[in-house]
């Protein structure tokens, strides 16, 4: 399998260009000319670090195409998330229990809700409690055996935890009180959590947001990981096309702060998967012409599949000042 970073650098123009070829037509729901098994495995590499594996799967099946490394990939992250959705159904019961309010949110809920089982890959479970009840989620997440995260401390809006009881399978917790810091780049943003918390849904016996929050929240972390990896953004095509209260989701992006990665996410989706949703309802949104210009040239098709950005001051920095 080739080095990832040789999948951007490399300097064969078959590679180059044809990878984000491949993988956007997929995701689109089309077949790609003179598709194969050998062609396509070139670019796993490449999707795995975005993340895309179990929706370019996803496609495939649907199409009646089988590429056993693809099959294979998205079989094992199915595994992997039904470990960590039995973790999630067990804090569930155990906070309940105790009367602790809270919300899972972020990958895990988006793998509840929007996408199949095992299609959407999630690394962390991020669970979001009310500042007032910190300490009583500290407990109960160390009465089921979790423990602190050294390297987690100090953060100003999150604790990490992790437990293994299967060898293999670590299950990490990260328990938010809020989703934006007071301080830096996103220090602009205001995240209700008493709010989200207030309009929180039940699939099955987990507490998730409403929809329109889970859009709204996937707008906050898009700035935070500045449009990587690119799941981040068929995440905002799989939320827009649900039932959704516009009209409220433009008042909230106001009040949080977070119009302009709303409008970005909505046009990246556009690009990436054919997201179809009416104009008026992401104009509105766009910020001014001058930065609407910047941020789509900061994230044309070849930076979009770069990978590592975050490594980079243009991202680092400018992007998220934008």
């Amino acid at each position: 399998m080739p080095n990832i970073q040789n999948l951007i650098e490399d300097q064969k123009p078959y590679i180059k260009s044809r990878g984000p070829y491949y993988l956007s037509e997929l995701l689109q729901g089309r077949r790609p000319e003179l598709l194969n098994a050998e062609k396509l495995d070139a670019f796993l590499e490449l999707a795995l670090h975005h993340g895309l594996v179990g929706m370019v799967q996803e496609q495939l099946e649907k199409q009646e195409l089988a590429f056993p490394q693809w099959n294979e990939v998205r079989s094992e992250q199915a595994v992997r998330a039904g470990v960590q959705i039995n973790a999630v159904e067990e804090i569930a019961r155990f906070f309940s229990a105790r009367k602790i309010s809270a919300v899972f949110a972020k990958g895990v809920a988006l793998s509840l809700t929007v996408y199949n089982s095992g299609v959407r890959r999630f690394a962390d479970l991020d669970l979001l409690v009310s500042p007032q009840d910190f300490h009583a989620a500290h407990r109960a997440l160390r009465e089921l055996g979790y423990a602190i995260q050294p390297e987690m401390t100090g953060n100003p809006m999150e604790l990490g935890y992790v437990r293994e009881r299967l060898p293999g399978f670590r299950i990490c917790v990260d328990l938010h009180w809020d989703f934006a810091s007071a301080d830096g780049l996103q220090a602009n943003m205001r995240i209700p959590v008493a709010d989200i918390l207030s309009r929180a849904r039940q699939v099955g016996a987990v507490p998730v947001p409403c929809v329109e929050d889970m859009l709204l929240l996937a707008a906050v972390n898009l700035g935070r990981k500045s449009a990587e990896p690119l799941m981040l953004i068929v995440d905002f095509a799989r939320l827009a096309e649900q039932e959704l209260n516009w009209p409220e989701i433009n008042k909230r992006a106001g009040e949080w702060g977070v119009r302009t990665p709303l409008w970005l996410g909505l046009v990246l989706a556009r690009q990436l998967t054919g997201l179809q949703v009416p104009a008026e309802n992401v104009d509105g949104l766009a910020p001014a012409r001058w930065r609407r210009r910047w941020l789509l040239k900061l994230l044309d098709e070849k930076a979009r599949w770069s990978v590592d950005k975050q490594k980079t001051w243009r991202y680092r920095i400018l992007f998220k000042i934008l």
